[in-house]
This record gives C-alpha cells, sequence and structure tokens, in this order.
C-alpha cells in the first residue's frame, strides 16, 4: 500500500520478475534493458491503481515516473484570469508560485543584515507595546464588556473587510489539455504549473523512482530526458490555452448572436373556418372509416 494525495491510501502491489519483464516488454523505452536492470526494476517499481475521477500526486516525498498500463487520464491545467470590467473579456493572471517568488518578502531571499536587525527591534517594540495592552486588558470587569456587547448593535456594525473591485476579482478556469492513453509517460519533471493529472477511468501505472531512472544505465542516450522536452514542447503551454480559452469563449459569443438574431418563423394565421366546407367533410369521413381487414382465404 502507498500513501496517495490527501493522505488516501492507494492499493499497489509489487511485481514479479517475470511479470515486470513481460510489461516492460510491451515498451520501445526499455528494449535495451538487462535482466540486472529488470530485476533491480522490480525491486524499486510498484504497480498502482487509481479509481475514476482521482488526482494523481505528482509531489510525494520520492518522485516517481509514471507508465499507464490500463486506462486513461486527463490532463487538465488550472487558469487563473481577470474579468475585464465592462467587457466580456479576460486577461491573465500569473500563478502562484511565479507571485510568491515575485515577492520582495519571501523568506528565502537573502536580506540585508542591516534591513535584518531593523525589523526584529521593530518586532520587539510591536510585542512590548501587545504586551502592555493586553496588562491592561486584564484590569477590565466583565460587567463593563457585557455592556458593551449589550449596547453593540449588529445592524449598525460597520465591516472593514476590503472588497476587491469587480476588475480585479480573479476567476477560476479549468480547462482540459488532452488524454494520456496506455503507454504515456508523465513525472519526468516536466515544467507545468497550476497543471493535474486525473484518471478518467479506472487507471493503472506502473512507478519508478524518477531518481534511479535517470541515472546513466537506465538513461542510454539521453532517453528520457529529450522525452521529458519533447513533453514540454508537445503539451501547450498556458500562454497558448488561453488564447484557446479565448477563442472558445468568442465563438459562444457568436453562436449565441447569431441564434438570437436568426428569424423567426411566423405563426400561421389560418383558421379552420378558412377551410371549405366539403374539405373538412371529406378528411372527417376518411378519419371515420375504419380499416378493411384483409381477407382470410
Amino acid at each position: 500500500m502507498v500513501s496517495g494525495s490527501g493522505g488516501a491510501v492507494q492499493p499497489s502491489i509489487r511485481l514479479g520478475f517475470e511479470q515486470l519483464r513481460a510489461i516492460l516488454g510491451r515498451f520501445e523505452y526499455f528494449q535495451h534493458w538487462t535482466e540486472e536492470q529488470i530485476r533491480e526494476c522490480c525491486i524499486l517499481a510498484r504497480v498502482v491503481q487509481y479509481a475514476p475521477q482521482q488526482t494523481i500526486a505528482l509531489d510525494s516525498a520520492l518522485p516517481c515516473v509514471h507508465l499507464i498500463l490500463s486506462g486513461q487520464c486527463m490532463l487538465l491545467q488550472y487558469l487563473r484570469v481577470r474579468r475585464i470590467y465592462g467587457t466580456e473579456r479576460f486577461q491573465l493572471v500569473a500563478p502562484l508560485a511565479d507571485t510568491l517568488q515575485s515577492n520582495p518578502s519571501s523568506p528565502n531571499e537573502p536580506r540585508d543584515p542591516d534591513q535584518l536587525q531593523d525589523e526584529i527591534w521593530r518586532w520587539h517594540e510591536t510585542f512590548r507595546a501587545r504586551t502592555a495592552t493586553e496588562s491592561h486588558r486584564r484590569h477590565e470587569s466583565l460587567e463593563q464588556q457585557q455592556q458593551q456587547q449589550r449596547e453593540l448593535d449588529p445592524d449598525q456594525a460597520i465591516s472593514f473587510v476590503r472588497t476587491p473591485p469587480p476588475e480585479q476579482q480573479i476567476v477560476p478556469a479549468l480547462l482540459d489539455v488532452g488524454t494520456l492513453r496506455v503507454g504515456a509517460v508523465f513525472g519526468l519533471g516536466e515544467r507545468h504549473p497550476d497543471r493535474s493529472i486525473v484518471a478518467r477511468t479506472r487507471t493503472q501505472c506502473l512507478l519508478i523512482p524518477r531518481c534511479w531512472l535517470l541515472l546513466k544505465r537506465q538513461n542510454i542516450g539521453n532517453t528520457w530526458c529529450r522525452l521529458r522536452m519533447y513533453l514540454d514542447g508537445a503539451i501547450p503551454n498556458r500562454d497558448a490555452l488561453f488564447e484557446q480559452f479565448q477563442r472558445d469563449r468568442a465563438w459562444q459569443r457568436y453562436r449565441r448572436r447569431l441564434v438570437q438574431q436568426a428569424p423567426k418563423p411566423r405563426p400561421s394565421r389560418t383558421r379552420s373556418a378558412d377551410v371549405p366546407v366539403m374539405c373538412r367533410i371529406a378528411e372527417a369521413r376518411l378519419q371515420q372509416q375504419p380499416q378493411q381487414r384483409p381477407r382470410q382465404q
């Protein structure tokens, strides 16, 4: 058993030597592997099964390369877009990872010692002021606090929570990029922020530790690094997906406008009184006449 996303335990099995050799023989990536490499992979690798609509975690403690043995997976891209106020157009927002890296107050960024000392002194003064305020508040009686609570009218309370203006509200968008089928490989370290892989059907994946797979013995001809570069170039990036998102929304607006502008059929003004009497009598007789059954010989 192996722990998956959200702490859930995923069913996993260890394969035997013959089973793993039969599985690896189906793919061209492992045609040049020796018996020793297959035996070592048999010790390290495992097969994990995922339920439909379950997210496949790639940020585990031991990063693994996933090879799909059965089933299908969908590639989902999360876009943070901002609606332009007064229009139906959107603007792409940088991912959260880039926003945190560009923040000058990031804890990983080296800081000036003098600036750090000033900040420590400021925190010390703030702590002293907070301690003095808390000691003064302890002397207040409970009756005064209850009286203040009774005087406070919830209907007249003022909220100081700032709501972002409409033009700065971020709208989430989830796009289906594509489908990964049997034989697909992912988890090689692709650089795609805000992207996740979800099992479309019941899926079984062969998990091989990435650090072991990228060793020179298993990475003959730099195969896995070239495959990672191919995936980075073949799968559309955020900008291309955002352009496709804008085209799809423009097509939806055009289709909706075309349906609204389409000419509607005029209702017929013909009434039953406009039909001649003889035609109405003949039609009534035809409806009342029973169907003649064929004679049995």
